[in-house]
């Protein structure tokens, strides 16, 4: 890493009062000495991804008197464990975040269920979190009494199977939820079903489940439900669909809302893709993708 005033210099956003540190090469030590500088003053957003920072850098934030408005803290694909998430879960300096995002980090169940408990945490709208969750981490956020102001929730590759996203189904919490993302998990169809038929669930406008085997049952539920009538963009990508599931939505009559589908690495006709294509009940669909392009390989 370069010297810590250039990293500073280079990725400090006074106007906006933003910090971009993003692959730098950072470790603790070095984001200790980056939030001692003089030049770190009231900062409300902190971009930290493709990093190598773990607990002892995420405590320097939290000492740090000038991260005590931050809205936003981004640490995707960093060191982060339990013990860091509960650390923030319990400081007073994240009582403005909004928007956290450690997926890719260290954070199981445990670190789950401290983030479920967590009355500091209660502002946040957009939550990113894993990857070793599991279904009791994915139920403890959906039981959850304090997140409930999620607009979106993240929770993708988290090993989470059908007993996780019943419990996502289930919740009396997750009402405000408009982007739900459950990409590279294990749910298979009767998951799928209950998060289909989910009343908590019914103003969800975005929902990606890429390599989930949810199958024909699974994206039948999706396209006959309801409660997916606000749905703008599914994601569909190598859920082990046919002609039958893939006719299904070409013949929904609740998917009039939708604008993007993706169904790539699925067994689908291309008489069906056509249905699709031009399918009366589908008016607003304007991007339809069935494969990849070789520049997005």
């Amino acid at each position: 890493m370069a010297d810590t005033e250039s990293i500073i210099k280079e990725g400090l956003n006074i106007e906006n009062s933003e910090l971009d540190l993003r692959e730098r090469e950072i470790g603790d030590e070095d984001l200790k000495n980056i939030v001692q500088s003089d030049q770190i003053k009231d900062i409300t957003a902190i971009f930290l991804e493709f990093n190598e920072v773990g607990d002892e850098g995420v405590q320097a934030l939290l000492d740090c008197k000038e991260m005590k408005n931050l809205t936003v803290l981004n640490l995707f694909k960093n060191q982060v464990t339990d013990a860091g998430l509960a650390a923030m879960c319990k400081s007073k300096t994240m009582l403005n975040l909004s928007e956290l995002i450690l997926s890719d980090n260290k954070i199981t169940a445990e670190g789950a269920k401290a983030l479920a408990k967590s009355t500091i945490l209660g502002n946040l709208v957009s939550l990113w979190v894993g990857d070793g969750l599991e279904d009791e981490g994915a139920t403890a956020i959906a039981e959850s009494e304090t997140l409930t102001r999620l607009n979106l929730l993240s929770l993708y590759r988290n090993n989470i199977s059908d007993e996780g996203a019943l419990a996502i189904a289930r919740s009396k919490n997750l009402s405000k939820l408009t982007e739900l993302n459950l990409n590279w998990n294990y749910i298979e169809s009767d998951g799928a079903v209950a998060l289909a038929e989910s009343e908590t669930l019914k103003n969800l406008q975005q929902l990606t489940m890429t390599y989930n085997p949810i199958g024909d049952r699974g994206v039948e539920a999706i396209a006959k439900s309801e409660c997916m009538r606000n749905l703008t963009l599914l994601d569909l990508y190598e859920t082990e669909i046919t002609d039958q599931g893939a006719r299904a939505i070409a013949e929904s009559k609740v998917l009039s809302n939708l604008e993007t589908l993706i169904l790539v690495h699925n067994d689908i006709s291309e008489e069906v893709q056509e249905l699709i294509q031009n399918s009366e009940n589908l008016p607003k669909l304007s991007k339809v993708v069935f494969r990849l392009t070789p520049a997005e390989h």
